[in-house]
C-alpha cells in the first residue's frame, strides 16, 4: 500500500509539472512599449494602462484604455487584449446591432430646448456653434437661407452653444440668449439670428449693448435680463451644451449633428442636401 501510495503521489506531482501555466494574461509594460514605439512617443511623455477589465463584448478578452499625458492634458485611447496579450487592436469597440445614429442622439439633451420645424419632422438637425466664429456665421446662412428653406417640415433644428476660448465675446453671447430663451423662446431665435448678423459690429466691450438694441422689440424684462448677463446665471447651461458636444465627437465650430451623424465646419448646402436626403429615404 505504501509503496502504491508513494506511486500515485509522485503521478500526480509530476501531472502537475506537466500542465502548461495559466495564461498570464495581457502584459502592461509590454502594451505601452509597443504603442509608444509605433506611434513615435517621446520618452518624457507618460504612457499607461488603466481600467483593465473582463471584456463586456467580446468573451475572454481584455479591455482598457491607454492613457498619455499628464492631467488635465490626458489623451485617452481604448483598446482591446487577447487573453494572451499577444494582439492588442487600438480603438473603440463597437456593437454593431446598435444604431450608430441613435446612440449618439441618445447623449444629446434636447428636452425643453427651442426648436425650429416640427415635431413630427423625419431628420434632426443639432448645431453646436459660436457667435464669433466667421465659419459659424457661413453655416448660419448655409442652414437658414439654404437647409431649413429647402426642407420646410421635413427637418427639426436644435442650436447649441460650443463658445471656443480664443473668442472673447462668444461665451458672453451664449450666456445672453440663454439669458433671452429663460423669459421667451422667440427672443432666443430673435438674439440668435441678431448676433449672427451683426457679428462684425460685436465687442466684448458692447455686445449687451448690442443684445439690448436687438431685442428691443422683444418685450422682455431688461433688467431681469441684465441680472442674468451680468451674473453669467445661464453660464452652466453653456458648458453643458459644450461637454454634450465634446461627447459626440464636436472639437470645433461649426459642428452638425444630423440624425446622429456628423457634419464638421462651414459645409456647402450639398453635404447637408446628401446626408439628409439619405436620412429621409431611409425613414420611408
Amino acid at each position: 500500500m505504501r509503496v502504491r501510495g508513494r506511486w500515485l503521489l509522485g503521478s500526480l506531482v509530476i501531472g502537475a509539472l506537466a500542465l502548461p501555466a495559466a495564461a498570464a494574461g495581457p502584459d502592461t509594460e509590454q502594451i505601452t512599449r509597443y504603442y509608444r514605439k509605433k506611434n513615435n512617443i517621446p520618452p518624457a511623455q507618460k504612457v499607461s494602462v488603466e481600467n483593465l477589465h473582463d471584456s463586456t463584448g467580446i468573451k475572454g478578452a481584455k479591455e482598457g484604455e491607454l492613457q498619455l499625458g499628464d492631467p488635465p492634458n490626458v489623451k485617452k485611447v481604448t483598446f482591446i487584449a487577447s487573453a494572451d496579450g499577444h494582439y492588442v487592436i487600438f480603438g473603440d469597440i463597437e456593437d454593431v446591432t446598435v444604431d450608430p445614429s441613435k446612440a449618439v442622439m441618445a447623449k444629446i439633451n434636447l428636452k425643453g430646448e427651442p426648436s425650429r420645424g416640427p415635431d413630427a419632422a423625419k431628420v434632426t438637425v443639432v448645431e453646436f456653434s459660436d457667435f464669433q466664429c466667421p465659419f459659424c456665421s457661413r453655416g448660419y446662412n448655409t442652414m437658414e437661407q439654404q437647409v431649413l428653406k429647402e426642407y420646410g417640415d421635413k427637418v427639426k433644428f436644435y442650436y447649441k452653444h460650443y463658445p471656443l476660448p480664443f473668442h472673447p465675446w462668444a461665451q458672453l453671447g451664449a450666456v445672453a440668449t440663454e439669458c433671452a430663451k429663460q423669459q421667451k423662446t422667440d427672443a432666443f431665435w430673435t438674439l440668435y439670428k441678431g448676433l449672427f448678423e451683426q457679428q462684425k459690429d460685436i465687442t466684448a466691450e458692447n455686445v449687451k449693448e448690442k443684445s439690448h438694441a436687438i431685442l428691443a422689440d422683444a418685450k422682455i424684462d431688461q433688467a431681469k435680463f441684465d441680472d442674468c448677463f451680468d451674473n453669467k446665471k445661464t453660464l452652466d447651461k453653456v458648458k453643458a451644451d459644450m461637454a454634450e458636444g465634446s461627447a459626440v465627437g464636436v472639437t470645433g465650430t461649426p459642428s452638425f449633428i444630423v440624425n446622429g451623424r456628423l457634419l464638421v465646419g462651414a459645409q456647402p448646402f450639398e453635404a447637408f442636401k446628401n446626408v439628409i436626403d439619405d436620412e429621409l429615404a431611409s425613414a420611408k
